[in-house]
């Protein structure tokens, strides 16, 4: 890429319209996401509601900083849908001067590698409240500018890249919610009657009958570390944890657990911690904070009851609150659970709807991974752009 270093006052010129409020009309005001994340608005407010600092009128296709968190690129452009909302003097809006610049390219360097490091030089302090970016400052800054028609060109590819990555995050994101709601509703059923479900051979039961608390205890021995897992909230699973080392620990006793189990977390069962023990977690340990139990295997598969109490609802249930109300932090003793009733499907319908459970969740690990390939390219097509002598 050939460029040449020119000042930033020289190529973008500071753009401020005052506006002077009016307590009677809306006004929607910006913010800029950090990382490069573009601008958002807040709702409407009334102009005497709009607080004590300046605002002025943003127009569209303008570099727009923020100078408290530039340091961390909060950088966007302004486009039409942010051409009748207004900034607060906390962001720096700027214009092209003579064509000589093009604000989105302008936008993608100051997000590069070499471009933050400036923006973040020209921002010192030593706390993050601290550390704001000044007109001056800003301005005096030195970029390697290329002709014009080079910035469009790489500002056209670096905003589709952007627009893929973008459009990947949304299906992962939509993929995720729908996986969640199908995974709640293929284990429940709230599509059958209770008289279909009788007779589809499903039993009306308390999980005492097919439950039984796991009692593998070990004594601590302070010389010794344990393997140690917790548990996700809102039904996400386990996830391994720092092991619990012997002489640190307050515990007299620990809960040996195997793989099959289903498990949960009286504090955070309030809010979905119900959890199947995957194989890779065989002879991990846990505090008396995290009953374990055996499925009786002919009747009950753990991981099909784990997917069937990822609905809320029942964990207000299992809280004792049908709405939810008051059970946060209320821990959900082993006979809230033993004693609690379910519609349980035969073994066979279990395992079908495992299967089915595991397909959606493969779906939803391919479109993260997928989303995940795109941001780290995006990421390096962008240093790449930047990178010294490109």
């Amino acid at each position: 890429m050939t460029a040449r270093l020119r000042r930033v006052g020289d190529v973008l010129g500071h753009e401020r319209i005052a506006v002077d409020p009016d307590p009677q009309i809306e006004y929607v005001k910006i913010g800029v996401r950090s990382f490069g994340k573009g601008i958002f608005h807040y709702s409407p407010t009334t102009g005497d509601q709009l607080g004590s600092l300046r605002f002025f009128a943003l127009r569209p296709n303008r570099l727009v900083i923020s100078n408290i968190k530039g340091w961390e690129g909060a950088i966007a452009v302004s486009a039409r849908a942010d051409a009748h909302c207004v900034a607060s003097n906390r962001f720096l809006c700027y214009r092209p001067i003579d064509d000589q610049i093009d604000v989105r390219w302008a936008r993608w360097y100051f997000l590069s590698e070499p471009g933050i490091e400036q923006i973040r030089r020209a921002s010192p302090g030593s706390a993050d409240r601290n550390r704001t970016l000044a007109i001056d400052r800003f301005e005096a800054l030195e970029i390697p500018l290329p002709p014009i028609d080079e910035q469009r060109r790489i500002a056209g590819h670096l905003d589709r890249l952007a627009s893929s990555t973008e459009r990947a995050n949304e299906l992962s994101v939509k993929s995720s919610t729908l996986t969640e709601a199908l995974t709640v509703s293929v284990a429940s059923r709230p599509d059958l009657s209770d008289q279909a479900k009788a007779a589809a051979g499903w039993t009306w039961t308390s999980l005492n009958n097919v439950l039984t608390l796991a009692g593998e205890q070990v004594r601590v021995d302070p010389s010794a570390s344990y393997s140690n897992l917790g548990i996700y909230s809102f039904g996400r699973g386990v996830f391994k944890k720092p092991d619990i080392q012997g002489f640190s620990s307050s515990a007299v006793t620990l809960s040996r657990i195997r793989a099959g189990q289903f498990i949960y977390s009286r504090l955070f069962a309030f809010e979905g911690a119900y959890a199947y023990v995957p194989t890779e977690f065989d002879g991990y340990f846990v505090s008396n904070e995290f009953p374990t139990f055996d499925p009786d295997r002919q009747r009950l598969d753990s991981l099909w009851l784990a997917a069937y109490l990822r609905s809320p609802d029942r964990w207000a249930e299992l809280a004792g609150a049908s709405k939810g109300i008051g059970v946060r932090r209320k821990r959900v003793p082993v006979g809230a659970l033993l004693n609690y009733e379910i519609w349980l499907p035969p073994i066979e319908a279990q395992h079908a709807t495992v299967a089915m459970i595991e397909k959606l969740a493969r779906v939803r690990e391919s479109r993260e991974r997928s989303a995940q390939r795109l941001d780290s390219l995006i990421s390096a097509a962008l240093n790449s752009a930047f990178a010294p002598g490109a």
